[in-house]
């Protein structure tokens, strides 16, 4: 029987940062999808830069920013009593850095594919911006939030670089499935590596299914 500490630690982590970048995805998107200019574009490209930065360029910045000896990370090991080098908080910060960017595209896809007249026409009859929000903008955005949650989930369950620099391979603590599969064959025990690789695969299938189902049933609408 596998041991299957890796595929628990590995969903914990995924649940976690999904739920984290969700909240932040929404309310960022919240903040920007109005907003146009050099500055927004700025900011956007900054948001997205963990798409075409590599991980481990990532996992080494985040190193650096959460390191016991800097300001940002004595707070977090004195203050807060979260250490976040070689644990699964740094983990779950790995995951939330790059999936973060998938959820915000995503999410901010959706609120600007609104129709303007739509909003206006609501904002003449008086109601609120908040009411706006919540009744029709997160409502009629809910296929685009969905899609960027699970895309967001997929991504944090396949994260591997950044991860393995700043939580590290430390077996039942740090140890997810892309770092279980990576030292499972650097020790020679490929049989016990096929079993973790097939279920990210079919992990990934089942996204992958799930969301062109959601996209085509979205077309069939449309039309």
């Amino acid at each position: 029987m596998p041991d299957i500490t890796p595929f628990w630690i590995s969903i914990k982590v995924a649940v976690i940062s999904t739920i984290i970048v969700s909240i932040l995805g929404i309310f960022v998107s919240r903040l920007l999808y109005k907003r146009k200019g050099h500055l927004t574009k700025l900011l956007e490209s900054f948001i997205l830069l963990p798409i075409v930065l590599p991980p481990t360029v990532l996992g080494f910045i985040l190193l650096i920013i959460f390191s016991p000896r800097s300001m940002v990370g004595n707070f977090f090991t004195n203050v807060l009593h979260l250490p976040v080098v070689f644990t699964m908080t740094g983990a779950v910060i790995a995951s939330v850095i790059v999936s973060f960017p998938l959820m915000y595209q995503h999410t901010i896809q959706g609120f600007r594919g609104i129709n303007p007249k739509m909003l206006n026409t609501a904002r003449t009859m008086g109601a609120s911006e908040n009411k706006i929000f919540y009744r029709l903008i997160l409502p009629l955005s809910k296929r685009s939030i969905m899609a960027g949650v699970m895309m967001s989930f997929a991504r944090a369950i396949g994260e591997f670089g950044a991860t393995l620099m700043i939580a590290g391979y430390i077996p039942n603590k740090t140890n997810t499935l892309p770092l279980e599969i990576y030292f499972l064959v650097d020790q020679g025990r490929e049989n016990q590596a096929w079993l973790w690789v097939l279920v990210l695969v079919a992990f990934s299938i089942t996204v992958i299914g799930v969301l062109n189902f959601a996209n085509k049933d979205k077309s069939q609408e449309v039309e």
